[in-house]
């Protein structure tokens, strides 16, 4: 009797520990991981798309289907903010590190905010347009 009690007062203690800490990424140590490199991104464990970061902010994202936008992207405060031409919205988020690692939350308040792109990876691969798939 008193095993079970002690087994259920350590699994009620357990339950009632608050989620990992998100910890904020600074858009400066962003750039730092960032720059260089193309980024992975997956959505509720998925492939969703990936980032070249050119030198100059300047961006290349390829969706999970093949296509391709160019865009520019820039700090905003606390936030990194990017823009892919005429007819399109500017995007802001907030980068944070969780213990899983790096994620990006979809600032705004449009039906897309709280959209959660988790970074699942990075290289220098440039990615191939047109082709469905990951990357390059």
């Amino acid at each position: 009797m008193r095993m079970r009690l002690l087994a259920s007062l350590a699994l009620a203690q357990m339950l009632a520990l608050p989620a990992a800490a998100e910890e904020p990424i600074r858009p400066s140590e962003f750039r730092e991981y960032a720059e260089g490199y193309t980024l992975y991104f997956d959505r509720d464990g998925k492939p969703f798309g990936s980032e070249v970061f050119e030198p100059g902010g300047k961006t290349l994202w390829r969706s999970s289907d093949g296509s391709c936008l160019a865009g520019v992207w820039r700090p905003h405060g606390a936030q990194v903010c990017f823009f892919y031409g005429e007819g399109s919205e500017v995007m802001c988020w907030r980068m944070l590190r969780d213990d899983q690692g790096m994620l990006a939350r979809l600032l705004g308040d449009g039906p897309e905010a709280g959209l959660e792109l988790r970074i699942t990876g990075r290289d220098k691969r440039e990615p191939v347009c047109g082709e469905p798939g990951r990357g390059a």
